[in-house]
């Protein structure tokens, strides 16, 4: 007989066309498809359903049988407990519960396949209670069923318990909501969530102390909820500089310091609308003028500049004649005393004149750290970084530098979506096992098929949940290609926006075969500047920045045969990812819908290909990382995207 089973890609709906006023049953859907994994379409099956108490073998509560017809795509709908007094008498509060279907695929009574699932979801009208509600959401919940943010959302902001009450407190997605890949903004006191829903943010009146943020006014404001940090990095250390007295701004304004309470050396040249003559100074100098002398309070004077006059040497000896007649050369002395005195003169002038040379040369050091400070700026604004790129900047190539991005690629088939990972570590493990499920698998995955970007440019397999093996399929052209050019839009950070890389067509890209190679070999200190590691709990390895410098009180060894060498946790990784570090874990490899060796091995995908049937990738294993790897190009990889720098 030939073997058929079950692929349950089960989705419960409350849906209301189902309940009416209160709910009556959920939708259940599920493909059968044979041992080969085709589809069983337009087939008669038999279903038989129950619900169980407690855990997958607890008391049964509901059961129901029924003959339904699968569709072109081998799936069916049902309805679970549609008018079912047993089905309406369900405790919901009394959970956890558990769905048991079970299927003679023939359309007879030979239930021979069975799955058991925990029910994730209830009808919100049989749990929407206020003692339910409150035991899950605390007692101070509030609700109001008229309320369309109620029919939309489910609970109003101010009902949720401890609800951040400052922008300062927002710290990420995850803190006070349950979905981790929602896009977030705000305007004026109002919340509003990527599924056309949102949530009034507390204002005045809304507790004590609290104001309402006008979001417009807030300068440079994030758009993503996981932006918000805290209140003072809204202006970044690069968005202001001083000059002298002065705080210049990024948009062209500035702030006079008071230079009293300045703590920093205060340019006269920066001083804006400075005095030019004496007569404009007030007092704040301590200075006074006796005759042509300008006294200073630090015991020091300055001569005045007189008005000219032409005097003859008749003149010259009637005044105070103490040359007895004789005009003396005393840069060429005839007499004794007059030879002591310009010795005298000569050494306090030879050290005027070496202070003054060192002054010059302080001086000098000083603008040319101005001047280099300065440069690094307009480099910086020329430069920016991207949202969802790290510090580091790493050389691949003599005159080419770039950031990589905050962690490897994800998709999510069931929304069509691509992101970066929250962190460096973060790997979807034996996830990538529900690839194959396009619209209903839910969950992220981060292993790919060469050049599945999703852009059809004429090969057969091209999307980012394909499985099959047959490695011919994945290329535009019989021989392969390298992903640039044309074929960039293969590559899957030119086609498609990252939602936390900046949200933007070709914003990213893969590196090539010979960028990698000068990466790990060719740049200076190649060899120092990378690892193997574990951190928390994730085995992998780390790429240092070109200008590495090791954190105090973090220690680094670079090695190629054990994982165990280096081992961060968060903390001790927290500080050298801000120095610049890149940690690529080992998160394993799949062959059509089955993933293997997680956290042992990992490739990551170069835009390079071999010929038509195979590309290279840099490797990780426990004892072997090269750049020789070539991988057929079905096999699921790693791919870790860079932004030019």
């Amino acid at each position: 007989m030939k073997k058929v089973f079950l692929s349950i890609l089960t989705l419960i709906l409350f849906a209301g066309a189902v309940f009416a006023q209160t709910p009556k049953g959920f939708n259940y859907q599920a493909v059968v498809r044979n041992a080969a994994g085709q589809l069983m379409a337009n087939r008669t099956v038999s279903v038989r359903i129950a619900i169980v108490q407690g855990a997958a073998n607890g008391p049964q509560v509901y059961q129901q049988a029924e003959n339904v017809t699968t569709n072109g795509n081998g799936l069916f709908t049902l309805v679970v407990g549609e008018n079912s007094d047993q089905f309406a008498n369900i405790d919901w509060a009394q959970g956890p519960y558990f769905i048991v279907s079970e299927i003679d695929p023939y359309g007879g009574n030979n239930y021979t396949l069975a799955t058991t699932q925990k029910i994730l979801a209830v009808p919100y009208a049989h749990y929407a209670t206020h003692a339910a509600v409150a035991d899950h959401f605390g007692e101070d919940f509030v609700y109001d069923e008229r309320d369309p943010l109620f029919r939309e959302w489910g609970f109003l902001y101010d009902s949720l318990r401890n609800a951040p009450t400052r922008l300062s407190q927002f710290i990420n997605d995850l803190d006070f909501l349950t979905e981790d890949d929602l896009e977030l903004s705000l305007h004026g006191d109002t919340l509003f969530l990527n599924n056309n829903t949102y949530v009034i943010l507390p204002h005045n009146g809304g507790g004590a102390g609290i104001t309402t943020i006008e979001w417009d006014s807030v300068l440079h404001h994030p758009t993503y909820l996981s932006e918000f940090i805290n209140d003072l990095d809204f202006v970044t250390a690069g968005d202001v500089y001083v000059s002298g007295d002065t705080l210049f701004l990024n948009d062209n304004t500035y702030v006079i310091l008071n230079s009293g309470n300045w703590n920093g050396t205060i340019e006269w040249d920066s001083v804006l609308n400075r005095p030019t003559h004496l007569s404009q100074f007030i007092n704040d100098l301590h200075f006074y003028v006796s005759g042509d002398t300008l006294f200073l309070n630090d015991s020091n004077y300055v001569i005045l500049p007189q008005n000219e006059e032409t005097q003859g040497l008749a003149d010259v000896l009637n005044i105070n004649n103490n040359a007895y007649g004789q005009i003396k050369n005393l840069s060429y002395p005839t007499d004794p005393l007059d030879a002591v005195n310009k010795a005298y003169v000569d050494s306090i002038l030879a050290a005027e004149v070496a202070a003054l040379n060192d002054r010059i040369d302080s001086i000098t050091n000083m603008y040319e750290q101005i001047i280099d400070s300065v440069n690094n700026r307009i480099y910086m604004l020329e430069h920016p970084r991207v949202k969802g790129a790290l510090p580091g900047i790493f050389s691949v190539s003599a005159d080419k530098r770039i950031n990589f991005s905050q962690g490897n690629l994800q998709y999510r088939p069931r929304i069509k979506t691509w992101r970066f990972a929250v962190n460096q570590y973060d790997i979807a493990g034996s996830d990538n096992n529900n690839v194959f499920m396009q619209a209903y698998c839910s969950s992220w995955v981060d292993l790919f098929g060469y050049g599945t970007s999703g852009w059809d440019g004429g090969a057969g397999r091209f999307m980012p949940y394909e499985t099959t093996t047959n490695n011919t399929e994945y290329t535009e052209a019989t021989d392969g290609n390298d992903l640039v050019d044309f074929y960039a839009n293969a590559d899957w950070g030119y086609y498609n926006p990252i939602i936390n890389g900046g949200n933007q067509m070709a914003m990213w890209r893969t590196l090539t075969y010979s960028e990698w190679t000068y990466l790990l070999t060719q740049r200076p200190n190649a060899n120092d500047l990378k690892g193997m590691a574990t951190v928390e709990s994730t085995p992998g390895y780390i790429l240092l920045p070109d200008d590495w410098t090791c954190p105090a009180g973090i220690t680094f060894v670079n090695t190629n045969s054990s994982y165990t060498t280096n081992v961060y946790n968060a903390a001790t990784w927290a500080i050298m990812e801000a120095a610049g570090a890149v940690f690529l874990p080992a998160a394993g490899e799949r062959t059509s819908s089955s993933t293997t060796n997680i956290g042992i091995i990992g490739n990551y995908w170069t835009a390079s290909h071999v010929n038509g049937t195979t590309g290279y990738s840099f490797h990780i294993s426990p004892n072997d990382n090269t750049m020789q790897n070539t991988v057929t190009y079905s096999t699921g990889c790693s791919v870790r995207l860079v932004r030019d720098y």
